[in-house]
């Protein structure tokens, strides 16, 4: 599906050169000839990215710029400011008023499409990056994965859940089991060491997935799962930790004992099957990461790899 670019300018020749430029291969071009009209395509069109001129009559940019992140349907949407003027002092205004970035006109095809491709990366990764981690949350882990398999690019996927997350954050507190999700954050990309284009995502909770290259995949689950435990006494008094548990609430309000924290981590790689869309790929490792946390009596983080094949 294409992504909707509003440009607004009073100037027809400069609407028609950014649509020019931009062309329709990627993106659907709405335009919008001074600032009240501006406004109402904004909110009826839900455009992804809006081109704004600095000079338009009716409502200025800046009254336009006001509205826009005023309003909880545009607040978030990226906007770029044309601007005659290569006065700093007006993009200071406008940055600080919630302007993403700024061109000058007249500008450079090419400059203009890296700015708005730039800009549009940036606002998806922000939207979908999860708060607490920072790290690419739902739709961005979907998207790489589906980006890897229509470029015929070799993965490996690991799925990785904490196991016995919930008692511990319900006995230790929410600021410790926050802490556990952070560390956990960084020790996933800390194992990407020897993949550039490895590739690490919070889908939420105490559920993360880390995307690497197929003959690197068993590198990477190993370190992932020693540092994990080697990290886990610094989570824990000395008594919980040589007790090897914690005593807790289970979901039916009784107290139960829970083992240590550790990982469970279900892998599938390309190179075993077909994966040819997203819910595959994400049921196969779910699968693997269920025979993990079957074994009970396993007190250290497991992972194990989809040996199948198609």
């Amino acid at each position: 599906m294409k992504q909707k670019i509003l440009v607004a300018d009073d100037e027809p020749a400069i609407r028609k050169m950014v649509g020019r430029t931009l062309g329709s291969e990627f993106y659907d071009i709405l335009t919008a000839s001074n600032g009240e009209d501006a406004l109402s395509r904004a909110t009826r069109d839900e455009p992804d990215l809006i081109i704004l001129d600095v000079a338009m009559p009716k409502k200025t940019d800046w009254e336009v710029l006001k509205e826009l992140r005023c309003s909880r349907q545009t607040r978030t949407t990226p906007v770029i400011m044309l601007t005659g003027s290569g006065n700093i002092s007006d993009e200071v205004v406008g940055l600080d008023s919630g302007a993403d970035d700024y061109i000058i006109k007249p500008f450079v095809a090419a400059e203009l499409k890296a700015r708005v491709h730039s800009t549009l990366r940036r606002n998806k990764l922000g939207l979908s990056a999860n708060p607490l981690t920072k790290l690419p949350g739902s739709p961005s882990i979907e998207e790489e994965v589906n980006r890897r398999i229509r470029d015929g690019v070799a993965f490996a996927f690991l799925y990785v859940d904490i196991n016995h997350f919930k008692p511990y954050n319900d006995a230790h507190g929410f600021a410790k089991g926050d802490g556990v999700l952070r560390k956990t954050g960084d020790i996933l990309e800390k194992s990407l060491e020897a993949d550039t284009a490895g590739f690490v995502g919070h889908i939420g909770g105490d559920d993360f997935v880390v995307i690497a290259e197929p003959d690197q995949a068993p590198h990477v689950a190993q370190r992932i799962v020693s540092r994990f435990d080697e990290m886990t006494p610094a989570f824990y008094e000395s008594s919980d930790q040589s007790r090897g548990f914690i005593e807790a609430e289970n979901r039916q309000g009784l107290r139960q004992r829970f083992p240590i924290i550790s990982l469970s981590i279900g892998i599938v790689t390309s190179e075993q099957r077909v994966l040819d869309h997203y819910t595959k790929v994400v049921q196969l490792a779910s699968e693997m990461k269920a025979f993990c946390k079957a074994d009970t009596e396993h007190r250290l983080s497991r992972f194990a790899f989809d040996r199948r094949r198609n």
